[in-house]
């Protein structure tokens, strides 16, 4: 009989991931394809060099996509909607810091028609001042009903806090900036960053020769738009942590909110550029820190003292600069009690060894993790538009894999010697 008290034994298995077979369409698009044979769907990625950081003001890059599926060429913004239902197929837009992606998953019967879509959408948008209108009436009423949330605002001042105003991650968007915004600031932008030589093309799914031949000759035979989607993300020369840290108290901002019920807690710094040795590693240290139900901060601040029902710590890499959170809703007024136990586990970690059991633990819940968010092929294209995204190679993946095994105790307290500050986090507060 099975004994169900002694767990299974663990064995070291390899990874191997795909990688996508490089094209180049005729007037440049490069495009990257994955394939998965009897999905019969398809996905497709269009991946322009431009997003906020691009943009003259505020909401410029997120119109100029969010409107492309307010109309084209021979359609209004409901019939685009009905042709895209009857194939059904489902389209998501989205813009980064420096990246705009267009996404499109369609059944491989309908490949043909919904690409013809694709490109009315992509070169010839209607951008009607009507809709403008709408789609920002609807965005400020969904912004006006989030700033009634304490999460959303404590998660804008840590931003402003770090980046500050001039920085695209700084910058707060205001209901009123929805009103001042023009048909004419979204063409500019699109007429800047739109257009072949701005574009990557990622295609996975169910694909064949066909649908790669109709792809280059609705978007690869000749130029089309005129964006060109200039590389100008930069990153900051001091954002990196200097090693001998005082055992100070983060500096805090707390923001009233009235009929709050619990603490919003959010707490940051930002560490490294993605490209540093160090970052790979890092994201063990930070796992067993607050990145798993585990953690040492789950079993401090929820299981020992009550405080909260979750707080994890992640690292943001919506640009290249790495950014440490702490985040949790917590009880009413023991906000400060969090934040104390926050550094209290850092300080722990940079003077005591992590057991062994622990670390193993930690490994194989991180490599897990690997095989269950990347085991289809859409999940894969994801893992890959995100690499060339922040200028990472294709071998991150399995980069990131021998990070995770080589990740040993004496390492780990060397990297939260290093960049465990307290000092250098900043904390906001938002509760009643």
């Amino acid at each position: 009989m099975l004994d169900r008290t002694v767990p299974p034994p663990i064995h070291s298995i390899s990874f191997t991931f795909r990688k996508p077979v490089e094209h180049l369409l005729r007037n440049g698009i490069p495009i990257y394809i994955l394939q998965a044979q009897g999905l019969d769907a398809v996905r497709i990625d269009f991946v322009f060099s431009a997003g906020q950081w691009h943009q003259a003001r505020k909401l410029q890059a997120l119109f100029a996509c969010r409107m492309l599926r307010e109309g084209c060429r021979g359609y209004t913004a409901a019939e685009f909607a009905e042709r895209l239902d009857y194939y059904g197929a489902w389209l998501e837009l989205s813009v980064a810091m420096n990246r705009t992606f267009v996404t499109l998953y369609t059944l491989n019967k309908h490949f043909a028609a919904t690409m013809e879509l694709m490109h009315r959408m992509l070169t010839e948008p209607a951008y009607d001042e009507e809709q403008l209108r709408i789609v920002c009436a609807n965005n400020k009423a969904q912004l006006m009903v989030n700033l009634q949330k304490g999460d959303v605002l404590a998660m804008r001042a840590l931003r402003h806090q770090l980046y500050g105003p001039g920085h695209p991650c700084g910058v707060q968007v205001e209901p009123e900036d929805y009103d001042t915004l023009q048909v004419s600031d979204v063409v500019d932008y699109y007429r800047s960053f739109y257009g072949s030589r701005a574009c990557r093309i990622y295609l996975s799914g169910d694909v064949d020769d066909t649908q790669l031949s109709l792809v280059e000759s609705l978007f690869g035979s000749v130029e089309w738009g005129s964006g060109d989607g200039i590389e100008t993300l930069k990153v900051r020369d001091e954002i990196g942590l200097n090693p001998g840290c005082n055992e100070s108290a983060p500096s805090v901002v707390g923001l009233q909110l009235k009929g709050a019920v619990q603490d919003s807690l959010r707490m940051g710094c930002l560490l490294m550029d993605i490209n540093s040795p160090d970052y790979l590693p890092m994201r063990v240290l930070v796992a067993i820190l607050g990145g798993y139900f585990g953690s040492r901060l789950m079993k401090n601040v929820r299981e020992t003292k009550g405080y909260t029902y979750h707080i994890g710590a992640d690292l943001v890499t919506n640009t290249s600069e790495v950014m440490l959170l702490i985040h949790s809703e917590t009880q009413a007024g023991k906000a400060d009690e969090v934040m104390a136990e926050v550094c209290h586990e850092m300080r722990r970690l940079q003077h005591e060894s992590v057991p062994e059991a622990e670390l193993c633990m930690v490994r194989n819940y991180m490599l897990g993790e690997i095989c269950r968010n990347y085991e289809s092929t859409f999940s894969l294209a994801d893992a890959y538009i995100f690499m060339e995204h922040l200028g990472l190679p294709f071998e991150h993946l399995e980069h990131t894999i021998e990070a995770i095994r080589g990740a040993d105790a004496a390492g780990i307290m060397q990297l939260a010697q290093r960049y465990f500050c307290p000092e250098k986090l900043h904390a906001v507060v938002v509760g009643a």
